[in-house]
């Protein structure tokens, strides 16, 4: 191919790109602001100590391995709220907001029950004394937090079905300040408070999701640009079978982001075997890797808007664009924040401990992460297409295969069988992360040619 071929092959999806662009930056800088909420509480927890930062990574890998099962869930409302706008069907725009509102609420309900009954086995999971009862303690307050994240993400998805991506960002930000000063001031005993160290992350944590529910709330209730919405939704009507669409498609979406938790969450519990040193590493590059998979995310919930839009128009052809103009631009992320990864790979991991143990395998861990990076955008992105085309079960299964048949019996393969310890644990990631973009990818293939034909 000439480079003129490429130039123009690539010109053709211009519009795609600037489209995914547009709606993908305020969503990326929410991902990463709402992310970076759980980074500054591991970076302040960190220099308390390695047993309190092992704590929080216990406590927080079983409260996100719960708490996506919801974020999972709240996806489903962006591609049915997106069809109904790209058909112009506005009534249903109404009925799908009063469906999914009642929907978050009773899944809020279902996850707090599920983490209170979770915090009563922590003690078998194999590890140490010593980290038990601090992680319980600090589960236990960032669980409250699980009704309003719900009820944020509701309005927070909605809102992205109707392409309005800057209002969540504007109050995530504003939520981040918030939980800084109080994590500050309740770690450290500010105020004359006593110092509650990582209980006091906790509260701080709380208090900003509260925050980030209420303000969501009035926005909505007042704002100018959602005025001819507030309209629409008090003419809705409560329908029985929306809300159960919802938890139709809910479920297995986020039981595809569980099943990829739970890798992550069983490989923690495997390297808290191995030691406190390797489980404090592994919390540091997790909070470090999040920081690319949330740009990831938000270039993949921009691209399920696009799609799930132009899905409805039944505009085919520009939607299997839209879909491959988002994997140039995830290939693209990946390559800038890998060179950026790979060359602070040392100076990193300081920035959460001072434990030269810790540091050192951080930077090990940071290598093989640099792997499945690439794996990573790809499967968030492909994924993130099927969702907009509202295809869901299969893809379910195949995240199955890819982390429960690939990923983690490799890591435990590659750490206890073949001797490579902790980074041992790190090496079945890229595998199980590279099955589910390439099962997912031959899916869009096949679904997009199939509706073509039609």
């Amino acid at each position: 191919m000439t480079s003129k071929a490429i130039q123009s092959y690539f010109k053709s999806y211009h519009d795609h790109y600037r489209g995914l662009i547009k709606l993908g930056i305020p969503v990326i800088l929410a991902q990463l602001g709402q992310v970076t909420v759980g980074i500054i509480d591991n970076m302040m927890i960190g220099h308390v100590g390695t047993q309190e930062l092992a704590a929080a990574s216990f406590a927080n890998t079983i409260f996100w391995l719960v708490i996506v099962l919801g974020t999972g869930f709240s996806y489903a409302i962006t591609p049915l709220v997106g069809k109904a706008r790209g058909r112009f069907e506005m009534n249903r725009v109404g009925d799908w907001f009063k469906a999914s509102m009642w929907a978050v609420l009773s899944m809020g309900i279902f996850l707090s029950v599920v983490i209170f009954i979770l915090s009563l086995f922590m003690d078998k999971m194999g590890q140490s004394a010593d980290v038990i009862l601090p992680a319980k303690e600090y589960l236990w307050i960032i669980s409250l937090s699980i009704i309003p994240m719900m009820i944020f993400m509701g309005y927070k998805q909605f809102c992205e079905g109707l392409a309005n991506t800057r209002v969540a960002m504007n109050i995530i930000l504003i939520a981040n300040l918030i939980n800084v000063i109080f994590n500050y001031i309740f770690i450290n005993g500010e105020l004359g408070l006593p110092a509650m160290g990582l209980n006091g992350a906790g509260y701080g944590t709380l208090i900003s999701r509260i925050f980030m529910a209420v303000s969501f709330f009035f926005v909505f209730k007042k704002g100018k640009s959602f005025k001819a919405y507030g309209e629409i939704i008090e003419k809705a009507q409560f329908a029985i079978k929306d809300f159960i669409k919802i938890w139709k498609m809910g479920v297995p979406i986020g039981a595809q982001l569980v099943m990829e938790a739970s890798a992550f969450m069983l490989s923690t519990i495997m390297m808290g075997w191995i030691s406190v040193a390797g489980l404090a590493a592994h919390q540091v590059v997790l909070s470090i890797s999040t920081i690319s998979f949330m740009v990831y995310l938000g270039l993949a919930s921009s691209t399920t808007i696009r799609v799930s839009s132009l899905f409805g128009e039944n505009k085919i052809e520009e939607m299997r664009k839209a879909g491959w103009a988002a994997i140039h631009l995830v290939i693209l992320m990946v390559l800038i924040i890998g060179l950026v990864f790979l060359f602070l790979r040392n100076q990193l991991p300081t920035l959460f401990s001072d434990d030269p143990m810790v540091i050192a395998l951080a930077a090990q861990f940071i290598v093989v992460m640099l792997i499945y990076q690439l794996f990573d955008g790809l499967q968030i992105v492909f994924g993130s297409i099927l969702r907009g085309m509202s295809d869901v079960n299969i893809p379910t299964l195949y995240t199955f295969i890819a982390y429960f048949i690939v990923s983690l019996p490799m890591g435990y393969f590659c750490a206890f069988t073949f001797g490579l310890k902790e980074v041992g644990i790190w090496w079945g990631l890229p595998a199980g992360l590279g099955t589910a973009s390439i099962l997912f990818m031959f899916r869009f293939i096949k679904l997009s040619k199939s509706k073509l034909k039609k």
